[in-house]
């Protein structure tokens, strides 16, 4: 038997640091039966530690398995337990970009980035589309950070938003990175009309590797970025070409002299969406959800869901990640699967 610990990530910020250690634990949980990592006894350690999580496996890990565990939300350092000592463990890296590409913009509401990896984790551990290489859609983008978490992992990426200015920022901050970082890319921008001509969006279409000799072999990472309501995406993305759906859906409150235009009645705002969120994922393919509680009831998501012809999955370790925000907003996660 083999003991580890694993140092929660300081970038957590205080108020979701607490909650983070709780379905962190779950989220570990979810990664171990994907990918057959064989922990258990997840639980947070006693002693003098700073905040962690420790668990036990029957074999020792290997590059590839702690690899894994380096994806985690939680993820700062692992240590293996040698008695009363902890010897550091070299863990290889995941990321295809650098960590800051979903650091550096700082604004009000954003969510925080170890949540946004949380997410992904969990639409990744259930996504069962065989895809050689994965695509994300987030539909209700925001300002990017789940774009820029997806690139981070070598995915391709599409995104619909329709606030304007918040595309805008998107498209901007991605092309100073890339140039800053000298990472070869292409970029443009374009648009889209209905059959009488008139534009129902806009697009940024980014073609990036993060090894210029990948880029010159045509092994590039795309990202779509739309300007558009996100209840036509069907007519701006291929249909059947996303493997997982992730997104923060609209909490219907404003952050401070934050304006959401589908931030009013976010329900209705999904159903709506949802017929066009189905026609772009392939069979088999995963979405997580992160809501608020308060603006919606978990019952009345996983109905609309059902609806729609998703499996909503309410077992361990998928049905209990409800944490408090603030005053305003009690955040919750659904996980769903195309059938």
């Amino acid at each position: 038997m083999h003991h580890y610990i694993i140092l929660a990530n300081p970038g957590h910020n205080r108020i979701y640091l607490d909650a983070s250690l709780k379905i962190s634990v779950f989220e570990l949980m979810a990664l171990s039966m994907k990918f057959d990592l064989g922990i258990y006894n997840i639980s947070e350690p006693e002693g003098p530690l700073p905040a962690a999580l420790q668990f036990s496996t029957e074999k020792e890990l290997n590059d590839e398995e702690m690899k894994i565990l380096g994806q985690s939300s939680i993820f700062y350092a692992l240590f293996k337990q040698e008695g009363d000592l902890l010897r550091p463990m070299e863990v290889p890296d995941f990321q295809v970009f650098p960590e800051s590409m979903v650091q550096i913009l700082k604004y009000n509401g954003k969510t925080n980035e170890q949540f946004t990896r949380l997410l992904v984790n969990l639409a990744m551990s259930i996504c069962d589309t065989h895809s050689e290489k994965k695509t994300l859609l987030d539909p209700v983008a925001g300002k990017g950070t789940t774009l820029y978490e997806a690139l981070i992992r070598g995915f391709d990426v599409k995104g619909i938003e329709i606030n304007e200015k918040w595309t805008h920022e998107c498209s901007s901050f991605l092309q100073r990175f890339m140039q800053e970082g000298r990472y070869k890319h292409n970029s443009k921008k374009g648009t889209f009309n209905d059959e009488k001509g008139r534009k129902i969006a806009s697009v940024f279409n980014l073609e990036c590797s993060a090894d210029a000799e990948n880029y010159k072999k045509g092994e590039k990472q795309s990202l779509q970025v739309f300007t558009a309501d996100t209840r036509i995406s069907n007519t701006l993305v291929k249909n059947r070409s996303c493997d997982m759906l992730v997104a923060d859906l609209p909490y219907g409150v404003q952050h401070g002299s934050r304006t959401d235009k589908n931030s009013r009645h976010p329900l209705e705002l999904i159903r709506e969406a949802l017929p066009a969120w189905d026609a772009l994922l392939k069979t088999k393919a995963s979405m997580a959800l992160a809501y608020n509680e308060f603006t919606i009831r978990r019952a009345e998501l996983a109905l609309a869901l059902h609806e729609a012809g998703f499996t909503v999955l309410n077992n361990a370790p998928y049905n209990d990640f409800l944490h408090r925000v603030d005053q305003s907003i009690n955040r919750n996660v659904i996980v769903a699967k195309k059938i």
